[in-house]
């Protein structure tokens, strides 16, 4: 599959993308009336997703990805393994952010992973540093200013 980038989005191939749910589906033995209970969605969302009249909606990639560990990239892409690796194998050095801890780790894993996700982030970040330079600008002088005063301090008492 060729990929276009179009502004820093992947621009989905929803025949291809349709036949590689097919073939997970078939390749684990659901039928699509399974898929439907397990997930919520309609039979016939499913169908057209499979037939590449839609592109497969956000609830359903979330949904494959929660409940089969499908991984989405290869999905939408065709690049990678089918399943993404299981939570055991993430490696369990992790760096505390707080409250959001483990969103951000999930996160990260996916923009090192998932190939839309990182142009979804990438997209976004660049976007929201287009839109808001002076907060940027402000941020990393302040950044410096913190840096520095660390600097004067470690000499201070080293």
């Amino acid at each position: 599959m060729n990929k276009k980038f179009v502004n820093s989005k992947v621009i989905i191939d929803t025949e291809e993308t349709g036949q590689r749910l097919k073939y997970f589906r078939n390749s684990r033995d659901i039928t699509i009336s399974e898929l439907s209970a397990k997930t919520g969605l309609s039979k016939g969302m499913i169908s057209e997703t499979e037939t590449g009249k839609n592109k497969p909606s956000p609830n359903l990639m979330l949904a494959l990805l929660n409940i089969y560990n499908l991984d989405l990239n290869w999905l939408l892409t065709g690049e990678g393994e089918m399943f993404v690796i299981d939570s055991e194998e993430i490696p369990s050095e992790k760096k505390d952010f707080g409250k959001l801890n483990e969103e951000i780790h999930e996160l990260l894993w996916h923009l090192e992973h998932t190939l839309v996700v990182k142009l979804a982030v990438v997209g976004f970040f660049l976007e929201y540093m287009h839109q808001n330079e002076d907060i940027i600008k402000k941020s990393r002088e302040e950044h410096g200013n913190q840096v520095e005063q660390k600097q004067k301090i470690g000499s201070l008492n080293g």
